[in-house]
């Protein structure tokens, strides 16, 4: 996590407009977005997946 944030504290806006070399079609901001945003929904699976478990555990 450190060195995500401290990579993306070197970029400025610019960068984030400008496409990603993998796919032109979309940039950096949609693709950072979509990364956080899949984090995200992913924390909340591991949450339930957890909870769960619990629940049946003897």
């Amino acid at each position: 996590m450190a060195l995500t944030l401290a990579g993306l504290a070197g970029r400025d806006d610019e960068w984030l407009a400008q496409p990603v070399p993998a796919d032109p079609s979309m940039n950096h901001h949609w693709a950072w977005f979509h990364v956080m945003e899949d984090e995200v929904s992913h924390r909340g699976q591991m949450r339930l997946i957890r909870r769960l478990l619990q629940q049946e555990a003897p």
